[in-house]
């Protein structure tokens, strides 16, 4: 499929019989209805999807047609279910949003035991999942194989990764080299690199790459069996801030626009294109998105990837699938059946 002609890939007639699929949703909640176990969440509060979020999502899937058959708030419920009564998971779909595990194991926990025990599931594997937490490995990776990312470092507790340093003056951003949703992010974290500023780092885990002025996008992804689909970048409105920090990311304090009005078609090409061949390099499935920064002259940098991106109303994936002419409940159309058509999938 050609990536400027991105076309609705789950209309076709895939045989799924909704009547007999079932759905179990895993995803971690602010204030859940029902039971929630604080002793197994290791998700911060901004982590987690608010009810109003949850409720998007629950109700995007409903529309499309899926019964859900049950909900749990965190992976260990899920677990002791399924050990106790594999009957109850007959013919389901394990709907992962869950983020539970530190560091690199976030996300991990899920993909995982459903590969353990036959159970299909809509996110990436627990490989490509744990390979897309660490900015500083996928990007290490990304450089290797000629996909633009920002010069980069990373201090861990012996000190900084290899020999060299960013030069004094360079100026550079800071933040966890495992994290997502913005997390540790902030204004202060973008300074012009010196010995005394980074005497500050040692003995911690962060990376710090070259900060790249200019525009921010995100790019949709879906993997279709063997075909990637890639949707046009979205924008994303700063509100004024140079950065997406944690608390813009936390309280939705950015919005959306269509990048191409402000880019050229050469840099959306070019954008789509890497996108593609990121999301095929880190083997990720089902579904993800891929974040750039885009210089002034046009060159596109990637800086993030998740394999677990929002699809709520206010998200690069809502706002894309709009542009379209789509409805909302169609993200999660598309999401199910992808997931029923990866490869080996059970249901």
């Amino acid at each position: 499929m050609k990536r400027t002609d991105f076309t609705q890939f789950w209309w076709k007639n895939s045989g799924i019989d909704k009547a007999q699929l079932s759905i179990v949703l895993l995803a971690h909640v602010q204030q859940p209805r029902g039971h929630i176990n604080q002793a197994q969440l290791q998700c911060s509060e901004t982590e987690r999807f608010s009810i109003e979020e949850f409720n998007e999502i629950y109700q995007g899937i409903v529309n499309a047609g899926y019964y859900i058959q049950a909900v749990y708030y965190n992976e260990l419920d899920f677990i002791t279910e399924y050990i106790e009564h594999p009957e109850h998971f007959y013919n389901c779909l394990i709907y992962n949003l869950a983020r539970n595990g530190l560091g690199d194991n976030k996300k991990t926990i899920i993909p995982a035991f459903c590969e353990l025990v036959g159970l299909n599931y809509t996110s990436s594997s627990s490989l490509s999942c744990a390979l897309c937490r660490n900015k500083y490995y996928f990007t290490t990776l990304f450089q290797t194989h000629g996909i633009p990312v920002p010069q980069s470092w990373l201090f861990t507790d012996a000190g900084i990764l290899g020999d060299r340093m960013p030069r004094d003056g360079t100026q550079v951003i800071c933040k966890p080299c495992s994290e997502s949703a913005s997390q540790g992010v902030s204004a202060a974290g973008v300074f012009l690199a010196s010995q005394d500023m980074f005497q500050r780092f040692k003995g911690t885990h962060y990376i710090i790459q070259e900060y790249i002025g200019g525009e921010e996008c995100e790019v949709p992804v879906f993997k279709v069996g063997n075909s990637i689909n890639v949707l046009e970048p979205v924008g994303i409105d700063l509100g004024g801030k140079s950065i997406l920090d944690e608390q813009a990311s936390a309280y939705n304090q950015y919005g959306f626009y269509h990048l191409g009005d402000t880019q050229k078609l050469h840099t959306i090409d070019t954008i789509r294109a890497y996108a593609e061949k990121a999301f095929r390099l880190m083997q990720m499935d089902v579904y993800g998105r891929i974040d750039f920064r885009i210089a002034a002259d046009g060159t596109p940098y990637i800086f993030d990837v998740s394999t677990t991106p929002y699809t709520t109303k206010h998200s690069s994936f809502a706002f894309a699938f709009e542009r379209l002419g789509l409805s909302y409940s169609e993200i999660y159309q598309a999401i199910i059946f992808a997931a029923l058509q990866r490869e080996n999938a059970k249901c």
